[in-house]
């Protein structure tokens, strides 16, 4: 091999070599938050905790457990404060559910800002799962 092809095949094996890198961090640094949470018809309203969010990407929830009573419980993006980043778009999540919702949180105040998942549901019953600022 001359000096020439060497040098493209250590450069793109070197290129190669940092975007696996760079992929492994990211998903390193995706850690799914467990969530819980208790509705009444008087205190429709819950959310999950707040977490950093680090991409453009949609949310990542899964809902694990919806109790019978409520058959689902609807979802939307939001900020660490409830400030809405959904554009209007609310999902119905029921048990055994995975949901990438929709947001504009980094769009709208940049990066690092922290956000939840706000929950409604008007009836009486428990939900629980995770749920990820980034898809993963």
């Amino acid at each position: 091999m001359n000096a020439k092809a060497f040098f493209v095949v250590g450069t793109l094996a070197l290129t190669l070599m940092e975007s696996g890198i760079s992929i492994l961090s990211v998903s390193a640094d995706t850690v799914d938050t467990s969530w819980s949470n208790k509705y009444t018809v008087c205190s429709m309203c819950d959310h999950t905790p707040a977490c950093q969010k680090s991409s453009r990407s949609a949310y990542y929830n899964y809902t694990n457990y919806v109790s019978s009573s409520m058959k689902y419980i609807n979802i939307h993006a939001a900020l660490y404060d409830g400030r809405d980043v959904s554009g209007h778009r609310g999902y119905k999540s029921y048990t055994g559910s995975t949901t990438h919702l929709w947001n504009n949180a980094i769009e709208s105040t940049g990066n690092g800002i922290s956000v939840r998942i706000d929950r409604i549901r008007k009836a009486n019953g428990t939900a629980s799962g995770v749920w990820n600022p980034d898809v993963k």
